[in-house]
């Protein structure tokens, strides 16, 4: 019998002594229910602004919060920051986190005040996440976010611009005044000098009729095509190219593809074109080709002096051009760096 009552007391002890303290109903300490680790990652979930984010790294906040007999918490004061935008959205926050576990003493819920703190890191960011990141952010940044921004002198443009030209001398006497449209793809190196690709496009109506053995009529506006080559050299304020194309002029229409009596004069044409770029908006930064570089819009306009050899002397002269457009340009970074203030908030 006395064995039956002492084995659970001696029981009942030794579990007592395993498990260590009880919990003790009757008495509590106030407490988040969801967890000090979670309550404070309420917090850092907040989106701040840049500048705000500015504010808080490194800053240790206090925050003291009164919670009543029920576990309401109620966050009352904040130390460690006075920016009222920062409190406010702070203050908002708590009231997601739910209810405390209420101090308890004696078996009575009672009011309390719980104190909790914690810091905003500032992140440093490793080579390698630079590296892929450095595109967005680069991307992210306006002109004025940079410290500084190096160019590396190597560029490509795109050119594509409407004109008017006129034939000198003898294709003078067959063709009027026309007009046409030019597209221009051109790379400058680090040495300024521009290598590339033109196309132009002209159509000028007759005057009078080509000398020609065919009995078809002649178009009104034989159109001429000059593809071909371009190199030449920039300076600050504008650049000089030579081109070398070739060329074909259409004099009678090409009834079907089988059409062998049709005629066409094919040559070839060198110029020389000086082009005045005049940049309008912002530069804008953006990764071209996975490196960094810089946009630049351009008004620009030029001016071209072009030798015309065709297959017939009549239309063997010189033409002149006069013409404006819109210029794309895409300027190669050789080194830049952004301010630091960029990243605040990042």
């Amino acid at each position: 019998m006395i064995k039956k009552i002492i084995i659970p007391i001696l029981l009942s002890m030794l579990s007592v002594g395993i498990n260590g303290q009880q919990v003790d109903p009757y008495n509590q300490v106030v407490s988040p229910k969801i967890g000090v680790n979670q309550l404070v990652i309420k917090y850092y979930g907040i989106e701040f602004s840049k500048e705000q984010r500015k504010q808080l790294n490194n800053v240790e906040l206090e925050l003291i919060y009164s919670v009543d007999q029920l576990g309401n918490p109620t966050l009352s004061e904040i130390n460690g920051t006075s920016d009222l935008v920062i409190i406010d959205s702070l203050k908002n926050k708590t009231k997601e986190i739910g209810l405390f576990n209420p101090q308890i003493n004696d078996g009575e819920a009672v009011s309390s005040i719980y104190f909790v703190r914690f810091t905003f890191p500032r992140y440093a960011t490793s080579q390698r996440s630079f590296g892929m990141l450095q595109g967005y952010e680069y991307n992210e940044a306006e002109f004025e976010d940079f410290e500084y921004i190096i160019e590396s002198g190597r560029r490509y443009d795109l050119y594509v611009g409407g004109m008017v030209n006129q034939f000198m001398g003898k294709p003078g006497s067959y063709l009027q005044t026309g007009g046409g449209m030019k597209i221009d793809l051109t790379y400058t190196d680090k040495n300024q000098l521009i290598y590339g690709m033109n196309m132009s496009m002209y159509g000028n109506r007759l005057k009078q009729k080509y000398p020609i053995n065919s009995q078809r009529e002649q178009v009104k506006a034989p159109p001429t095509l000059l593809v071909g080559l371009v190199f030449g050299k920039r300076f600050d304020q504008f650049s000089i190219q030579g081109e070398i194309n070739i060329g074909a002029q259409n004099i009678t229409k090409k009834l079907s593809e089988n059409d062998t009596d049709w005629v066409q004069l094919n040559g070839w044409s060198p110029g020389v074109l000086v082009n005045y770029p005049i940049r309008f908006g912002k530069l804008t930064p953006t990764y071209y080709y996975g490196t960094p570089s810089l946009q630049e819009n351009n008004i620009n306009v030029h001016f071209g002096v072009r030798f015309m050899q065709f297959s017939i002397k009549e239309a063997t002269g010189v033409m002149m051009e006069l013409g404006v457009g819109y210029k794309l340009g895409m300027k190669g970074i050789q080194k830049y760096k952004l301010k630091d203030d960029f990243f605040e908030g990042k």
